[in-house]
């Protein structure tokens, strides 16, 4: 006897569990539980599953809301029968008891063989209208930049070949295993994918192929109601992609067609792979052109250092969301990149936004993207960072400045891993991992009425600060070692810092932090002379020096963006290089510090 709760309507991890004898099960929003239920309404620890003399009981742990089963609040425990739904919240579980016996026949493993034979070999060859069909495939996935496109191609390429009834596709990606599509879209409410099967080819790597008759009839699988059915794993960089099905309902498959499958689902395979890589490479790309960090390295050997890289250690093995917090300039990108590096996402793209430079009308085409005429402009369909960072990590600098109706859809996102692109029907998903940083307050600013109080609960599971560089000045030395050497480049000879210069760099209260740091140096190397930096070759406003520390951080702050643009004539590109900081960035604190008056008319 089999025994398992599914998620029928609302989204939880996983969405079907087995129950196993003598085990019990835990549901709520907590991720301490076994099932982790993704519904605002549904308690940290909400309802427990648990197994007494052979049956299987629920019983609800003293919440708010309640547990119901068959539409009945339950006050104690009740005992579940097979097919009843438990309902929390707004989600629905069905709890099921069946035979083990899943398929109505049985499926054998179909080893692997060369398509196109070798010299002295008698393998299977493709005939010429085969040969056809496939070069057709291959035409209509070869330039395809979706992977959607690239399956659902597959899809029709394999049922229009086999005269299968359904073909569908599951992907394999760990934290959403058994999302689907499937072909026809008409079928898709109707047909559920053999999960057995899927298991099956995942955990064998082998094509399974049933065909009727060959076992014992009585089951209540999926594809129970089919005569035929074959499941092909996609595999490729060492990396299980997904598991490609094809059923037939009133007739067989032959062994034809069902090596046709095999190499449509091979070509599939390295074209989803392909795309997967491309993903990760333009991210980066992107990242590196556009968000290029100070450098790709924590330096420094102070305990705050210290402290800092075992933390982002600890955190890093995790899929759990992280808000990093300091000043502007302190390197909480490069906290987040070494987060992503550790990570087993490594090997995904890390995509970087800056939410206080998005336009406030096209946060919701650049996070989730847009289809051709959604809006003005929208001229072709574009994939917005989510998808971007799909396998990977989405890192969300400045995240106290998202505009406050674009939060709920970024909660949602990063609660249920489904989003709608602007202008689409239908919804994505992407498995990515969230990352957000910013330098304000945003406990404050939940209280101001300025953030949301979910999301920020849901930002902050992991919570990292980055110390400003004033307060671990011990690794400034370190710092400027590091900066002049790649200043000077591969083949330069780094400038050296002397005895004084170094003691006003010890001295200086860094409102810019490691940012600034770096600007002054890459200053004092431009315009220095000799071999040596010396005290005069340092651009640092006397006012911002130590006796200025005891002034509140803003008011140093507005002093320092003054004096930078009193400095360069008012010239924004100049004046955010010298504060070592961006040109967005320093249009926002020139608005909150109501400096409009020192910018050029």
């Amino acid at each position: 006897m089999q025994t398992r709760v599914t998620i029928e309507q609302g989204i939880g991890t996983p969405s079907s569990l087995n129950l196993e004898k003598g085990q019990a099960v835990s549901l709520g929003r907590s991720r301490e539980n076994t099932i982790i239920l993704h519904d605002e309404h549904a308690s940290r620890h909400h309802a427990q599953i648990y197994p007494d003399n052979g049956a299987w009981f629920i019983r609800d742990l003293g919440t708010l809301n309640g547990t119901f089963v068959n539409g009945e609040k339950i006050t104690d425990a009740v005992r579940l029968q097979h097919g009843q739904i438990i309902g929390i919240a707004d989600m629905r579980l069905r709890f099921r008891q069946e035979d083990s016996g899943l398929l109505m026949g049985t499926f054998r493993d179909v080893p692997s063989k060369d398509v196109i034979p070798r010299s002295g070999e008698g393998s299977t060859v493709l005939w010429a209208d085969e040969l056809a069909a496939m070069y057709e495939y291959m035409t209509a996935t070869v330039e395809a930049t979706d992977p959607d496109v690239v399956v659902e191609q597959t899809l029709q390429t394999l049922v229009g070949r086999t005269r299968a009834s359904v073909g569908g596709f599951l992907n394999l990606d760990q934290d959403d295993p058994l999302s689907k599509k499937v072909y026809p879209q008409s079928a898709e409410v109707n047909i559920h994918l053999s999960r057995h099967l899927t298991r099956h080819v995942q955990q064998t790597g082998r094509t399974a192929w049933m065909q009727a008759g060959l076992g014992d009839a009585g089951s209540s699988d999926s594809i129970v109601s089919y005569q035929d059915a074959v499941c092909i794993p996609l595999r490729a960089d060492g990396i299980a992609l997904g598991a490609l099905h094809v059923y037939k309902d009133q007739a067989t498959f032959n062994e034809r067609e069902v090596r046709f499958c095999e190499v449509v689902a091979a070509y599939a395979s390295n074209s989803l792979a392909r795309l997967r890589r491309f993903r990760a490479l333009e991210a980066e790309n992107s990242r590196l052109r556009l968000h290029a960090p100070l450098s790709e390295e924590l330096v420094g050997a102070s305990p705050a250092m210290k402290a800092l890289r075992q933390t982002i250690g600890r955190a890093a093995a995790s899929s759990a969301t992280v808000l990093i917090h300091g000043e502007t300039g302190v390197g909480k990108e490069l906290v987040a990149l070494a987060l992503h590096r550790q990570s087993p996402r490594s090997k995904g793209p890390l995509v970087v936004a800056n939410c206080g430079a998005i336009v406030k009308n096209l946060f919701e085409s650049e996070l989730f993207g847009h289809c051709r005429g959604a809006f003005t402009n929208a001229v072709a369909d574009r994939q917005g960072l989510f998808q971007q960072a799909d396998d990977g990590t989405l890192f969300l600098d400045e995240i106290g400045d998202m505009p406050l109706e674009e939060q709920i859809k970024l909660l949602r996102a990063i609660e249920g891993k489904v989003f709608r692109p602007v202008g689409a029907t239908r919804d994505v998903r992407a498995d990515v991992r969230v990352i957000a940083a910013t330098n304000k307050d945003l406990e404050k600013e939940v209280k101001d009425g300025n953030f949301r109080e979910d999301l920020y609960y849901r930002l902050c599971v992991v919570f990292i600060k980055v110390l400003p560089l004033r307060e671990h000045r011990e690794d400034i030395p370190a710092l400027a070692e590091h900066f002049l050497r790649l200043l000077a480049g591969p083949q330069g000879k780094p400038k050296i810092v002397s005895a004084q210069a170094l003691r006003r760099l010890l001295d200086y209260s860094w409102p810019g932090n490691v940012r600034q740091l770096r600007a002054a140096l890459e200053n004092a190397v431009i315009m220095g002379e000799g071999d040596a930096i010396h005290p005069e070759d340092l651009s640092l406003p006397d006012s911002l020096d130590d006796k200025s520390t005891g002034l509140k951080l803003a008011d140093i702050e507005a002093r320092a963006i003054v004096r930078a643009l009193e400095m360069t004539e008012a010239n924004i590109t100049k004046a955010a290089k010298l504060l070592g900081i961006g040109r967005d960035t320093l249009h926002s604190k020139i608005k909150l510090h109501k400096l409009s008056e020192y910018m050029k008319e």
